[in-house]
């Protein structure tokens, strides 16, 4: 009985406790990015980010992964998302419904061995001989049950939303299943999120529903109704970028702050906040968001013209033929940009 009550004791020490449920936070990252991981293929999706103690890398157009910033972070984060690039012939709401699977059974596969490793540290905890290691061992099982159970319930949250008709999420992956199928943006007759009137909006759906919103009202020459987007967007956006929708959303920023309405400081602001995803980034829309940064921001017309240039190179294998004819109208207004600066 004594040896129980010190090891009660022990599992009560607040600097303990707190060393075992970091260890247990990154145990538990770990194997839920290790198994997102390993069912990519299984489930049509691919990893595009990975954090290691807040080291960021992202995987480049070629295939190859690439540092891109740091933050202060514990443990493992990934980001997986849909494949369309290599099943281009499956159809769309089937990819979405995989992707939901994708996420549901790696929180379910997280949440069993994360049982299996209470468990078993349970069992272990009254074979160990010296109470202090016999503490340890419980609180590490007990901290990786915990985080295995938070992860799962997160899974399942985020999998009924995406499966609910009526949240902004769905709609956004019925929009993505339009384009996918060659509707062109100025076709989508999209409404801004307030005027949706779903019951719930999370800030992750908004972020999600930003870029189609934002691209839709530029392709439509909607430019008026801009300002109500990218405010509400800004409201639910900070300094510390880490997911890729996140970097998006703020490429969206510079070219709405060089371009649509030009204020120099802001755009620089959120230029810098991505400036190493960006100026690593070779796909024709950030060459030619830099185009327009360069041209409005720093008065450079030569490389403005170097980025657009860029741009057109890469634009036939870019993403879908709606996204590529989006790009190629923007870079025609890069272009003529250009000209009229140069007469100026």
């Amino acid at each position: 009985m004594d040896y129980l009550r010190y090891i009660g004791d022990l599992t009560e020490d607040p600097v303990l406790d707190l060393l075992m449920g970091l260890v247990g936070l990154i145990l538990v990252s770990g194997l839920f990015v290790l198994i997102q991981a390993a069912l990519c293929k299984v489930f049509c999706t691919r990893m595009t980010d990975i954090e290691v103690f807040g080291v960021k890398y992202s995987r480049n157009r070629s295939g190859k992964w690439e540092k891109r910033g740091h933050r202060v972070k514990i443990g493992f984060a990934a980001t997986s998302a849909i494949d369309f690039e290599h099943y281009p012939n499956v159809d769309s709401e089937k990819l979405i419904a995989m992707d939901k699977n994708h996420m549901l059974l790696t929180g379910i596969l997280t949440l069993i061995i994360g049982i299996g490793t209470f468990a078993g540290c349970l069992i272990a905890t009254f074979k160990i001989y010296y109470a202090f290691p016999a503490a340890v061992v419980l609180l590490t099982g007990f901290w990786v049950l915990i985080f295995a159970i938070y992860k799962f319930i997160v899974c399942v949250v985020a999998a009924a939303r995406v499966s609910s008709k009526n949240s902004l999420g769905s709609y956004t992956n019925r929009v993505l299943a339009l384009l996918r199928s060659g509707v062109p943006f100025e076709k989508l007759d999209l409404k801004p999120v307030n005027d949706l009137n779903f019951p719930r909006v999370w800030e992750s759906e908004r972020k999600m529903y930003f870029p189609f919103y934002f691209q839709y009202l530029d392709a439509k020459g909607l430019y008026d109704q801009m300002p109500d987007a990218v405010e509400d967007v800004e409201r639910i956006m900070n300094a510390v970028t880490a997911a890729k929708i996140d970097i998006g959303i703020y490429m969206d920023l510079v070219y709405y702050y060089s371009y649509h309405r030009p204020i120099p400081q802001k755009a620089k602001e959120y230029y810098h906040r991505i400036i190493s995803d960006i100026e690593k980034d070779t796909d024709p829309n950030a060459y030619r968001i830099r185009g327009f940064y360069e041209l409005n921001c720093f008065g450079n017309p030569d490389r403005a013209r170097e980025y657009a240039i860029k741009a057109l190179e890469g634009l036939e294998t870019f993403s879908l033929p709606a996204e590529r004819e989006y790009e190629r109208m923007c870079i025609a207004k890069l272009n003529n940009a250009i000209d009229n600066f140069q007469h100026v």
